[in-house]
């Protein structure tokens, strides 16, 4: 009897080891539906959901996300699925050309067929957290993650539903949830699947401790869901299951979030609130981040400062044959007209408001039409002039003629003039450098002095330390934006290319001193003008110049190749010294980028560069 009651006893302290089983799981995998062929794997997870090390593998067999794995031989409850693919993309209306990946947690216990998509990719992390720090039953976990998902994506109406439980075939209401949230997440990413991945990445990783969003995240996936184009969106993801034989009901994407969607066309009645025209500024920055990044990579290129690459497109930058079809100079030169549209729009609801606080939004908002001009103006010469008095009448699509680069600055200093006395102090910097440029470039050196000498003596600005110049946003930001700032948007995936820290810098003081250098040259204060390029040779460890004559407006364009390379500036820097064509070995004509051919062929009036 002793013998049997320690065995007994003995028994109930350690659970029976878990039994295989073979079974078979079916269902969806959806970003829009991964494509035929993309490749899907489970792993089984432990109670603690640690992998067992037990895999198995499968495939999609159709463009409608359909998978099966059939008898596999399974211990635990758990598994975590993975897919890697192309997918449709609801917002092109066409196949992803890159693959992404998503995996989901899911019990499949009770749960034979089930569903992967974005949302099981959101709450992963959460889950992970609250049952093995939080010790959370998994049930209890899965809940609670999907329902701080919801609330920090602005879902509205709809009680938690467990992410594997939709489908965007379902017709409910979850799937026009699960539909809102994957378009806005793509429309953020502009279809670009490196920096889909790392938005996933940032959101997961910020709501995995606390379930919450930073205010910064939490902007731009607001921003984006309320600038989809959801008629064009449900009609490009009900052909697609059309055509692969499902008939779906409509969406209705509105009533399911707290943020109203007005479109990728802003109606006026967007702008009813000072946090409504706060909100389009941020927005408008974060697409001035984005845009600077692509900028600062082809200028670099072009300019030497960048070395070469194995991609075609990107080596024509490198060795000066860009052609009119080449893909990186049409994104770029579609991305300027994209923001500037965006801008425009902000400057005319700002003028026009009643709301006291949001007129000061058209002052900012010029200025930065202005910075995207210079820059167009330096890789394309004369632009489309396309401005808050005349935007509206060329929505309809009239052909449009290039404006003289000349009348252009003529036009954005005398805005200028007008709005930097009006800027608020954070934004007083930007218009003033902008203006001073704006000035030098059409040889009015006085009046760029008088400028200078404003923005030097306000105290707000000075140099960095060398090793505080790229790592941190003061004192020389001007404009400029920390990618390691808690809940920061991600860096371009080829940051690591032209990025020289953490601080990605659009303007900067620096500048400010090499402008007054140049003005003062042209002033005949050489002097003065040796004195502020050497203040940045200090600063960077070199030796300070002596010397005169034409010189010093040579030594100029060398401190702008050493500071400020992979910064937009030296290409610019190049050609008012005359010394573009030697330094690269280009003829005349590369001076400028070619029109793109698409642009060509969709305005009647638009003109090519000489020479391509």
């Amino acid at each position: 009897m002793i013998t049997l009651v320690a065995i007994s006893s003995c028994s109930k302290s350690v659970d029976p080891p878990p039994v295989e089983k073979s079974i078979s799981l079916s269902g969806t995998a959806e970003k829009g539906p991964f494509s035929k062929g993309a490749s899907l794997t489970i792993q089984e997870l432990d109670n603690q959901l640690k992998p067992t090390g037990r895999t198995f593998t499968a495939k999609i067999i159709d463009d409608k996300g359909s998978f099966e794995f059939q008898n596999i031989a399974l211990k635990s409850d758990f598994i975590q699925i993975n897919i890697d693919g192309n997918y449709f993309d609801e917002i092109t209306g066409r196949q992803s050309t890159t693959p992404i990946k998503l995996s989901s947690i899911v019990n499949i216990r009770n749960k034979k067929q089930f569903n992967l998509n974005i949302l099981g990719q959101l709450e992963q992390k959460r889950v992970q957290y609250l049952v093995q720090s939080q010790k959370l039953d998994f049930n209890n976990a899965k809940t609670q993650a999907i329902a701080e998902v919801y609330k920090a994506l602005f879902v509205e109406t709809a009680a938690p539903l467990a992410a594997e439980s939709i489908s965007l075939s379902d017709g409910s209401n979850h799937a026009a949830i699960l539909l809102g949230v994957s378009a806005a997440l793509l429309k953020a990413s502009e279809s670009d699947n490196v920096k889909l991945t790392a938005l996933i990445q940032t959101i997961a990783d910020d709501l995995e401790t606390d379930g919450k969003l930073s205010e910064t995240v939490s902007t731009i996936f607001k921003n984006n869901l309320s600038h989809l184009n959801t008629d064009l969106l449900i009609f490009n993801i009900k052909k697609h299951y059309k055509d692969n034989g499902i008939e779906l009901k409509n969406f209705n994407i509105q009533d399911q979030f707290t943020v109203r969607i007005v479109g990728e066309i802003i109606e006026n009645s967007f702008f009813k609130t000072l946090e409504d025209f706060q909100a389009f500024n941020n927005s408008i920055r974060l697409d001035m981040v984005r845009l600077s990044e692509q900028y600062f990579i082809l200028e670099g290129l072009y300019a030497g400062t960048l070395g070469n690459t194995t991609s075609e497109n990107y080596t024509q930058f490198y060795r000066h044959r860009v052609s009119a079809s080449n893909p990186l100079n049409s994104d770029l030169f579609d991305s300027y007209y994209r923001l500037i549209r965006k801008i425009n729009l902000f400057v005319d609801q700002s003028r026009k408001t009643k709301v006291m606080d949001a007129q000061q939004f058209q002052y900012t908002g010029y200025t930065y039409l202005a910075l995207l001009y210079d820059q167009m103006i330096n890789l394309w010469g004369d632009p489309i002039f396309v401005h808050p008095d005349n935007y509206k009448e060329l929505e309809s699509g009239p052909a449009i003629a290039r404006s003289k680069t000349e009348n252009v600055r003529t036009e954005l200093i005398n805005g200028l003039k007008t709005a930097v006395p009006k800027l608020a102090q954070a934004d007083y910097g930007l218009g003033a450098t902008v203006l001073a440029r704006l000035l030098r470039d059409q040889g009015l050196y006085a009046e760029a002095r008088v400028q200078l000498d404003r923005l030097m003596q306000s105290g707000l600005y000075s140099l960095a330390a060398p090793f505080k110049v790229h790592s941190s946003l003061a004192p020389e930001g001007i404009l400029s934006w920390d990618f390691e700032a808690v809940g920061s948007i991600p860096r371009n995936d080829n940051a690591a290319w032209y990025s020289k820290g953490r601080i990605h810098h659009i303007v900067r003081y620096s500048e400010v001193l090499l402008i007054s250098s140049e003005v003062d040259y042209h002033l005949g204060n050489t002097l003065s003008s040796l004195q502020q390029f050497n203040q940045i040779r200090k600063r960077n460890g070199s030796t300070e110049l002596l010397t005169s004559g034409p010189s010093v407006w040579l030594a100029i364009a060398d401190v702008y190749g050493q500071d400020m390379k992979n910064e937009g500036q030296y290409f610019a820097a190049l050609k008012r010294v005359q010394r573009a064509e030697l330094e690269l070995s280009i003829d005349k004509n590369k001076l400028l980028l070619p029109i793109p051919e698409v642009q060509l062929h969709q305005n009647a009036l638009l003109t090519q560069n000489p020479g391509y």
